[in-house]
């Protein structure tokens, strides 16, 4: 089977092409550097560019299945304006949608969205897909709205993987973030308030799934099957000293943010911290055992 990796040399784009090359798959990978050597055959493009992407689906009218992993990040470059945005998550997911009902006769269309589409919100602690999404960033809009794209567009089935915050033996930036500062420890109150993480191997195990299974058109989220506490990650980090940072202060923090500086990012992480920010992954369970967890990264 020949698949189409768009981002293969990110971080996840890149896990996925060396565990689907080991089983034997034919990798046909997009980027934007000149090189890369960890696919079958590359190509070096600009997916927001359709006459850049055209000649990749001409070449390789035999692709099956597109996982479409290239997106532009909450901390990706200088310019995380709306509309930079919209421009490389949506508009290149719109090429590759046109492409695909154009020159494939496609299997599945693996998108991977981010569960950022719910929007933080203090009324709702379980995130499930059926939840109504609210997008408040401009990821985030820009990911619901590729999502919206396919769904109404796709000549095909397709499987939109709402991603909870990914971490692998490389890559703990997720988890760091949420536990350090400088450093040092730190937890809001007792820490006992929990939050969805999604370890890299666990995404593979359900595009396994989807490679091997006609799973139609479906919706998921993907996360470990339980959430962790704020406490059990700094354990998991082995921090002995940490800052205790008073539950008031964060939301004194909130309430101000509110009225002066209306900053989305002081509102979003305020609203993690102070809450429990639950995505399940129970539809998903139902086909494949999610077994990995934050013990398994290494």
């Amino acid at each position: 089977m020949k698949i189409l990796i768009t981002g293969v040399y990110g971080i996840i784009g890149s896990y996925l092409c060396e565990k689907l090359r080991n089983e034997g798959f034919f990798i046909v990978g997009i980027g934007k550097k000149e090189s890369y050597n960890g696919c079958n055959k590359y190509y070096s493009c600009d997916i927001t560019n359709m006459e850049s992407i055209e000649k990749v689906f001409k070449e390789n009218s035999d692709i099956e299945v597109v996982i479409h992993c290239a997106a532009l990040a909450h901390n990706k470059g200088d310019d995380l304006s709306r509309e930079r945005f919209i421009k490389i998550n949506y508009d290149g997911t719109k090429n590759l949608v046109d492409m695909c009902n154009k020159f494939l006769k496609l299997k599945s269309f693996i998108f991977l969205s981010t569960i950022s589409v719910y929007g933080e919100r203090f009324s709702i602690s379980e995130y499930r897909e059926y939840e109504t999404i609210s997008p408040k960033t401009p990821y985030a809009v820009s990911k619901k709205l590729s999502e919206s794209y396919i769904r109404e567009n796709l000549k095909g089935d397709y499987s939109i993987l709402r991603l909870a915050s990914v971490y692998s033996k490389d890559f703990d930036r997720n988890i760091r973030k949420r536990t350090e500062i400088k450093g040092l420890g730190y937890t809001v109150g007792n820490g006992f308030k929990k939050v969805s993480l999604c370890n890299i191997k666990n995404i593979y195990l359900v595009i396994d799934y989807l490679l091997k299974n006609k799973d139609g058109k479906n919706t998921y989220n993907i996360s470990d099957k339980k959430p962790y506490t704020y406490r059990e990650l700094l354990i998991e980090r082995n921090k002995k000293r940490v800052i205790i940072i008073p539950r008031f202060l964060m939301k004194a923090l909130y309430e101000i943010n509110k009225i002066t500086f209306k900053n989305l990012f002081i509102e979003e992480n305020s609203i993690k911290l102070l809450s429990d920010n639950i995505y399940p992954s129970d539809e998903i369970n139902k086909k494949v055992d999610l077994i990995y967890t934050i013990k398994d990264k290494e």
